[in-house]
């Protein structure tokens, strides 16, 4: 369904393939029709674009909601420019010089800030590797770090009460420019827009207050949803007191390839975006399925556990009730292992209680979101994981580790009198399916 079907291979036998989005290279399924009725869902394949320059300066040159990006930076200036960090592919190798280039910037003026958000800041080669040793040499990067207080700036309470503190290298620059690409967001409908800086560059608490549970467990904090979005729009509230001079988004298809560049107001140029990638990701299915095979759409994002939520949660879309989402993600980076993920979803014995803690507004320990959006998933689904992770981590996160899916798939085609309909989700939350 959808797209072009790159990754579905037919084979002999009554047998047929598909390449799963894992690490980087990906791993391949083999589909056996005689057991089970297959289901293969994929986005709908944008093209690259031809010219990157071309692109990126009409773009540029007559955004959406803004003045061209050159009527609004000047050489003077000093800049800073936002982008995500490593677990998001955001390709500052291309866009950070070209906005140099188009306004004609002296790198000295410029500061690169990689938005974390509660993440562990990188730092050092870690930094070169990401953004590549030609942008880290030649600019000054800032890893913002959310609970190093001395780097944020407290700028008050947003009209719903979200305490707002941002990073002062932001608030400093004379003009600020915001990165992102734009893909459906488990939480707040889609990622880029305002995200780059909340939770991006936001401190703890504005983190904090942007993940509550009443948020998190809200039904339109979910894939595809955008203005009706409480946590898009607890995003926008927080921005809104200290919004960017300009953003700059992209879409990029399932091979990382750019498709399309859309720049200007951080508000109205992010939803025009948001509404060419529903068109392409959002799928329309009729019923759901027992069995539910995702990934976490490979390398950067399927690094850790904490993140793999997001490919889960896809699945979770159109799985039935007590049935199974087997999830392929390398995890190469650990759960991780300095976050609070695992301790928070080991310290109930049952997902009632685990849930009940986390109601408590008392309770503000970080990562605790993640924790709340899998605990619902696991209330309706067991999940099964492939990844380099050991079973004991996978167990402490309330999951299952299988060493392969293949046998997995077998088995529990086992446990149904007749062939089960299978559904299978190679780009993992690059498509979102959804059930009318």
């Amino acid at each position: 369904m959808g797209g072009n079907h790159n990754y579905f291979f037919p084979m002999k036998n009554n047998l047929q393939a598909v390449r799963l989005d894992y690490g980087r290279d990906g791993r391949e399924l083999t589909l056996d029709n005689s057991i089970a009725d297959w289901t293969i869902i994929e986005p709908r394949e944008f093209p690259p674009i031809e010219s990157f320059s071309k692109c990126f300066n009409d773009s540029v040159s007559l955004p959406i909601g803004a003045l061209d990006l050159k009527d609004i930076i000047v050489p003077d200036d000093m800049v800073v420019i936002v982008t995500a960090d490593n677990t998001r592919p955001v390709p500052n190798g291309l866009l950070i010089p070209a906005i140099i280039d188009y306004c004609r910037l002296d790198p000295a003026n410029v500061t690169i800030l990689i938005g974390t958000g509660s993440h562990r800041p990188l730092k050092g080669k870690a930094i070169a590797d990401f953004l590549g040793e030609n942008i880290a040499d030649k600019f000054e990067v800032i890893c913002h770090d959310a609970s190093d207080t001395d780097s944020l700036e407290t700028l008050g309470l947003t009209r719903s009460g979200i305490p707002v503190s941002i990073n002062r290298y932001y608030l400093e620059a004379d003009k600020k420019i915001i990165l992102g690409f734009i893909e459906p967001h488990f939480f707040a409908g889609f990622s880029g827009g305002a995200k780059a800086v909340c939770p991006g560059i936001c401190g703890l608490d504005t983190i904090d207050a942007f993940h509550s549970f009443d948020i998190i467990g809200h039904p339109d904090s979910d894939y595809g949803i955008l203005d009706n979005n409480p946590q898009q729009r607890a995003a926008r509230e927080v921005v809104a007191m200290a919004p960017p001079d300009f953003m700059i988004n992209v879409i990029l298809n399932s091979r990382k390839e750019i498709t399309h560049i859309f720049s200007g107001n951080y508000i109205e140029a992010h939803r025009i975006g948001c509404a060419e990638v529903a068109g392409a990701a959002m799928i329309e299915l009729d019923h759901k399925f027992p069995v539910v095979i995702t990934t976490n759409s490979g390398y950067p994002l399927d690094q850790n556990l904490y993140q793999t939520v997001k490919g889960i949660a896809a699945a979770a879309l159109i799985v039935e009730e007590g049935g199974t989402i087997i999830v392929a993600s390398e995890c190469i980076n650990g759960i991780p292992d300095d976050g609070n993920f695992a301790e928070i979803l080991n310290s109930c014995s049952t997902l009632d209680s685990l849930l009940e803690m986390l109601s408590d507004k008392n309770y503000t320990r970080m990562d605790r979101w993640q924790a709340q959006k899998l605990a619902m998933i696991l209330k309706k689904a067991e999940v099964l994981v492939f990844s380099s992770l050991s079973a004991d981590k996978i167990k402490k996160c309330k999951m299952t580790k299988i060493d392969n899916i293949q046998s997995a798939i077998l088995s529990k085609v086992k446990q149904f009198g007749s062939k089960p309909e299978i559904a299978v989700l190679p780009n993992g939350p690059l498509t979102i399916p959804f059930v009318k």
